[in-house]
């Protein structure tokens, strides 16, 4: 296996251990909590980043060594996961940040039509026979998981500012706080993400070699960066939370 793949595998790999265990959890105290934000949000982590994801990169990675058919095979069965877990997405942004805005969930349907469209263009195509991803789709595609990724962040970082106004009062709890920033770089590095998983499906790795290895670089620290940043999200260590309490002390 080429090095770029190991990367790519690395990266990858950990992208989805780390989605998949949050999600996991979130479904957990869903469960016990009956929250419905919780369940939101770890279904589609699951949905979209732990299965969706990894099925339509592997009909993307296969298509040379099993044949078109089973690379469109892949990609179909990834695709309607992947649009359901971004429904999910989409829909605990809304409940979470503005529930008293039908406006917002207005705004969820109209991402989501994004995803639906591009379906549609990808079955006229063709691409669930023969593996093509057609350039004008996938740019249809991408466009709605970047804006409700952009959503999430603005939302995040506006919420982070009225949580560090409360808790100048000490009216507000410095992990959870925090916990808003996080977010809103999470959203950051996962539209970098995104942007960086395109090149390689569009550009010969041999005519764009060099390339194609600065984006993986790119690829690959954004994708670390936003496991990380979702770890310590929803499982920060005794330490981090202890800076976090100190500082907040510090500053009263």
């Amino acid at each position: 296996m080429a090095t770029m793949e190991v990367i790519q595998t690395v990266v990858g790999g950990l992208f989805v251990l780390t989605m998949a265990s949050v999600g996991c959890r979130l479904l957990f105290l869903a469960r016990r909590s009956r929250a419905l934000p919780e369940l939101l949000l770890g279904s589609a982590l699951i949905l979209g980043a732990s299965i969706g994801g990894p099925l339509q990169g592997a009909g993307l990675s296969v298509k040379q060594e099993f044949g078109p058919e089973v690379a469109g095979w892949l990609l179909l069965i990834g695709k309607p996961f992947s649009m359901v877990g971004f429904l999910f997405q989409g829909a605990f942004v809304w409940r979470v940040f503005r529930p008293e805005q039908w406006r917002a969930g207005g705004l969820v349907v109209a991402l989501l039509f994004f995803e639906l469209a591009s379906f549609w263009g990808f079955a006229r195509h063709g691409t669930f026979a023969s593996g093509e991803i057609p350039f004008l789709w996938f740019c249809v595609e991408l466009a709605g998981r970047v804006g409700v990724s952009c959503w999430l962040g603005f939302e995040a970082y506006r919420y982070h500012g009225l949580m560090k106004r409360r808790l100048s009062l000490g009216l507000a709890d410095p992990v959870v706080a925090n916990r808003f920033l996080l977010w809103s770089l999470a959203a950051i590095f996962s539209i970098a993400v995104l942007i960086t998983s395109v090149p390689p499906i569009f550009l010969d790795r041999f005519q764009h070699q060099t390339l194609l290895n600065v984006d993986l670089f790119f690829f690959g620290a954004a994708g670390v960066t936003t496991s990380a940043l979702y770890w310590l999200t929803f499982f920060p260590p005794a330490a981090y939370r202890r800076r976090l309490q100190n500082a907040a002390e510090a500053q009263r």
